[in-house]
């Protein structure tokens, strides 16, 4: 059918002709016409699937219905085929019928699923089907300045259920890390989720249900196998439940407003205690706790991917020739020896990962400030070495650490260039952090010249090798008894004797 719905779309949206698409589909030109023309799709006859008409098969249908409806729910590689089915059958329920009586039902009931399925129309309240939608709300940060965030809430309706996530932001590596990270928790995929037409999913709003989909998007519903529906534009009423569930979690998630230092701690040690602990009141129609009738969702739920998707978009980017590149307005200091180069780019929600020729060349906290820039003084300094009379006027300077600051303050000429890049070798070494403790060796024992300070940083950063003392075992001794006259007569003992 997936295939049929391919060839019908080339030939009436895409406008393609019928030789066009059977290049395209590798389906021969009659094939091609057949579907693409046809206007009737009515079934006026469904197969009979009554147990009836398989005397042999007929107590065991049950069994394999309930083996192909579980089908439904896991990756089609694992999904049972007609003789998977019957060697089960044959093997642990003594099933003495043929395989070609397996066979045919398999056909007639997948048939069957299949058509019921394409003439589906969820209701509001269908077990493990569920609603998505962002909510704004009001933190502090850090420093006590108030900022805004963004709780990403997947609701259920059939249970009034619902699972909360903070971000800084709503875009779209935000959406789908936020997904991501609340299928995990649940355990399992909803199988049908609702959307309002947000750009991070929606790139087009074509006519009536149709949506042209972000790739990033797409890429994440293929990988879960779930399916998304759309509300017509300006319509949130079509997904209420989530609507009320974002206005509740602000009211009483984010009531004081919270002080939020990491998103990530904040989700991990709060919200989802907070989630947990709200399911255990009363359904508002049904006067039963909310968790019991969660249980009918999470039975419906799609089961999780082998592998974890990892939520990032690239970008390719032109290096200034200060050795800085630009994302959302906000620029990301890598090495000047970078300038005029390409890089790429690897953009999560938290964090920003750069790469130049394959290699990593920086990595830095992703900023959600507007005109901010974020550099790593561990860049700068093979090009300070260079210009030694610019450092107390970079504007890294003060990112150095504080005892590196005060000591390269007090060094001049020559003495500055070598302390720089014995700083330059410490950081090439990946020893960043060593920096300091450097420093305070040197200092326990009076020493401030460069020379000095290397041997420091090698004493602290590089294990001195003391092999084992070698175990001798305990063999025979050798019986060697040398004839020392020998010598006499060398030396002309006889002569003096």
């Amino acid at each position: 059918m997936a295939q049929v719905q391919y060839i019908k779309d080339l030939y009436e949206n895409e406008e393609k002709s019928l030789r066009e698409i059977s290049r395209i589909t590798g389906h021969s030109f009659e094939t091609v016409q057949k579907y693409a023309q046809k206007e009737n799709w009515n079934e006026d006859n469904l197969p009979d699937t009554e147990p009836t008409s398989y005397p042999v098969l007929g107590e065991f249908i049950p069994i394999v219905d309930g083996w192909l409806e579980a089908d439904r729910k896991v990756p089609r590689k694992q999904r049972h085929t007609a003789w998977r089915l019957f060697c089960r059958l044959r093997d642990e329920y003594g099933f003495r019928g043929s395989y070609s009586s397996v066979k045919r039902y398999v056909r007639k009931k997948k048939y069957v699923m299949k058509v019921q399925s394409a003439g589906f129309l969820p209701l509001e309240r269908t077990p493990g089907c569920g609603q998505v939608d962002f909510g704004e709300f009001l933190y502090y940060d850090a420093g006590g300045q108030e900022q805004r965030g963004y709780a990403l809430t997947i609701s259920f309706p059939h249970s009034n259920m619902g699972y909360t996530q903070a971000f800084p932001s709503q875009n779209q590596e935000c959406l789908l890390e936020g997904m991501k990270r609340i299928f995990e928790h649940m355990g399992g995929v909803p199988p049908r989720l609702r959307f309002d037409n947000m750009t991070t999913a929606v790139a087009q709003v074509l006519r009536g249900t149709e949506r042209s989909l972000t790739e990033g998007f797409s890429r994440f519903m293929l990988h879960y196998r779930f399916q998304a529906e759309f509300c017509n534009p300006a319509s949130g009423n079509e997904k209420g439940n989530v609507e009320n569930k974002v206005g509740y979690s602000r009211r009483n998630a984010f009531v004081p407003v919270p002080t939020i230092t990491s998103f990530e701690k904040f989700n991990e040690e709060y919200l989802w205690g907070w989630c947990e602990k709200d399911a255990q009141r009363d359904h508002y129609i049904h006067k039963v706790p909310i968790l019991e009738l969660w249980q009918a969702d999470a039975d419906a739920l799609l089961n999780l991917p082998d592998y974890p998707f990892t939520v990032f978009r690239y970008s390719t980017l032109t290096v200034s020739k200060t050795g800085f590149v630009v994302i959302d307005t906000n620029r990301y200091g890598l090495s000047p020896v970078l300038a005029g180069e390409v890089v790429q780019a690897k953009i999560f929600f938290d964090h920003i990962e750069f790469f130049h020729d394959h290699h990593a060349v920086g990595s830095f906290r992703r900023s959600y400030k507007q005109n901010d820039e974020i550099y790593d003084w561990t860049q700068y300094v093979a090009t300070l070495c260079k210009k030694p009379r610019a450092m107390e006027n970079t504007r890294f300077f003060h990112q150095m650490p504080q005892q590196w600051q005060t000591y390269l303050a007090f060094t001049q000429g020559k003495e500055r260039k070598n302390a720089l890049q014995l700083l330059s070798e410490i950081v090439n070494d990946g020893n960043a952090d060593l920096c300091d403790d450097a420093l305070e060796l040197a200092a326990q024992n009076g020493r401030t010249d460069t020379d000095s300070l290397r041997q420091c940083y090698y004493m602290v950063a590089k294990k001195e090798y003391r092999p084992d003392p070698l175990q001798l075992t305990s063999g025979p001794m050798l019986n060697y008894n040398p004839n020392l006259s020998i010598y006499d007569g060398l030396m002309g003992g006889d002569a003096h004797g």
